[in-house]
């Protein structure tokens, strides 16, 4: 059900991760047009930015995922009960839900990646003020370790979804991811 979508996440995934790499190249490549370092105090009130970015990028997202598939009663349909117990519940329209689940994981895993990739921006505009090229690669590295970090996965996308819903696609007919 999933090998199409998941193809196109991860192309997603591929491209943003490589734009985040992207910054890191502009400043290795692209001299400061400013020539003296900005103040300790500017690059603390970045890093404190960049660190809510990232707890943002979790937090936000899982919540928004949450609250999205709250909102979404399936369909399901209970396991015949069989000598080794029941089975898990199946979704009763696997194709319709597998639709729902992936909107869902889609739109949520596009935030985590944006959020991710703005604390990269953060040291590239840092490099733009002056800043030592240890401190601007340090954002950059951070954001492109948060979104390295999101790879996406079936299971990783839509077992929020099969949880929400006490049912399993992989127990659909058709069975499996």
């Amino acid at each position: 059900i999933f090998t199409r979508a998941i193809k196109t996440v991860r192309i997603m995934w591929g491209a943003l991760t490589f734009s985040c790499l992207l910054l890191g190249l502009v400043t290795v490549m692209v001299p400061s047009p400013v020539s003296h370092s900005p103040e300790g105090s500017f690059v603390a009130m970045f890093a404190g930015l960049a660190l809510a970015l990232a707890i943002v990028s979790f937090v936000l997202p899982a919540r928004m995922y949450a609250t999205n598939v709250a909102q979404v009663r399936a369909e399901k349909v209970e396991p015949e009960p069989t000598a080794a117990g029941p089975g898990p519940a199946r979704f009763a329209h696997p194709e319709q839900e597998a639709g729902r689940a992936m909107g869902i994981a889609f739109t949520t895993f596009i935030l985590s990646m944006a959020l991710s990739e703005a604390v990269a921006l953060l040291g590239l505009v840092l490099h733009m003020q002056g800043a030592p090229m240890t401190i601007s690669s340090a954002f950059i590295a951070a954001g492109a370790l948060l979104q390295v970090a999101r790879f996406p996965s079936i299971p990783r996308l839509i077992g929020p979804y099969e949880r929400a819903q006490g049912a399993s696609f992989a127990a659909s007919e058709g069975g499996s991811y």
